[in-house]
């Protein structure tokens, strides 16, 4: 059978649930089957990162929000490498590269939804322009994938037909979370000793996570357990807000901003309670992360986060925006390390069958050719 040839685009200015997807897809997809190209409309660091890792990537770099010259040199890319397929991932790409991909001559476009825009989006004016010109081009698309169920119905609801949207949920490469033992002693080491709680978020920083509500949470478990540290792992726009919001606490002596971590595994398998705090997860990779670690997990009961934590079963799910309840998960956890750590391991067993990047590989490769086999699927 002919190779396809598949172009996905995505901003690639930061690294977050969507580069992780592609890396994992890319990592396992059959390249008889799949001659799979990256092109990024950011010049760092997401090209760099995928090309390290072994997949042709390139940029094409916005100069500007509305640096729209790029949607020809988009087009121009797609006409001449012969691709079959346009792949996009969030709204500056799915808005680009839809409108490139008909430029270069009504190619067939695939749009992976992984997040709810009027999540991504603090202020009312960027919400509304990017909702505007996600719906002004959703009609360019020949099909969607959701990566949870949940995330499905909000689409659905939303306006975009059930037949146009296939559930493909995130997958992971089990072989990458294997990080020497050794490794995850230092990193537990360095932030705490024996007698100390780790627990930790491991997110960008931006307000959809719900940082805010893991610090106020923090802040009650540390009247009852005050040699707890929590970590909160990763980078982003709302660093300095929450710094302060610690600080104004109290709590900033026993709350450590990491900020990017490279080996992250080693980071997570080392904490004894991994927090989701997000007020919208269109999936919860990390929490399928965490359970394949053997790292117990406490989320909040929003999008896609209840299909992979079980409640009771895989981890403990919390309402959204409540700290004090959030707390009360996370001590009954620690309390409870034996239970805690039952529930990981249930929940790595189901991820280990169901959560394969090989699963989520072959799934996209058979929405690919029947996208490209007939007009609508």
């Amino acid at each position: 059978m002919k190779s396809l040839k598949v172009l996905h685009i995505i901003g690639g200015g930061e690294f977050g649930g969507a580069e992780k997807h592609i890396l994992n897809l890319a990592g396992v997809l059959d390249q008889k089957a799949v001659d799979l190209t990256v092109c990024c409309l950011f010049s760092a660091p997401f090209v760099q990162i995928a090309a390290k890792a072994g997949i042709n990537a390139l940029a094409v770099p916005m100069h500007s929000k509305f640096d729209f010259a790029v949607m020809g040199k988009l087009s121009d890319l797609i006409k001449h490498g012969e691709y079959d397929l346009v792949h996009t991932h969030g709204v500056r790409a799915n808005l680009l590269g839809r409108l490139a991909a008909r430029r270069a001559g009504k190619k067939k476009v695939i749009t992976t939804v992984h997040s709810l825009l009027e999540k991504d989006y603090r202020e009312i004016a960027s919400r509304y322009a990017n909702t505007l010109a996600e719906k002004a081009t959703r009609f360019l698309t020949d099909h969607f994938i959701a990566v949870s169920k949940g995330l499905k119905d909000r689409l659905v609801a939303g306006g975009i037909p059930a037949n146009s949207i296939t559930v493909i949920y995130n997958g992971i490469l089990l072989d990458e979370l294997k990080p020497e033992q050794a490794t995850v002693v230092a990193r537990r080491e360095k932030f705490g000793g024996r007698e100390t709680s780790l627990v930790g978020i491991v997110a960008r920083l931006h307000v959809v996570k719900g940082h805010c509500y893991f610090l106020d949470a923090a802040r009650e478990v540390l009247l009852q357990r005050p040699q707890t540290r929590f970590l909160i792992v990763g980078d982003g726009p709302n660093r300095g807000e929450l710094e302060k919001l610690a600080d104004s606490m109290g709590i900033s002596d026993r709350v450590i901003f990491t900020g990017f971590v490279e080996d992250v595994y080693s980071l997570m398998a080392g904490l004894d309670l991994l927090v989701i705090s997000s007020l919208w997860e269109g999936f919860g990779l990390t929490a399928i992360e965490a359970m394949v670690l053997g790292t117990p997990v406490v989320a909040t009961e929003v999008g896609g986060l209840p299909e992979v934590v079980q409640h009771g079963e895989t981890g403990l799910l919390t309402p959204p925006a409540n700290g004090p309840s959030l707390a009360k998960n996370i001590i009954w956890m620690l309390d409870h390390p034996q239970e805690a750590r039952e529930m990981a391991g249930k929940g790595g067993d189901i991820v280990r069958r169901e959560f394969t990047a090989e699963e989520m590989a072959r799934r996209t490769i058979d929405l690919y050719r029947k996208v490209l086999a007939k007009d609508s699927v």
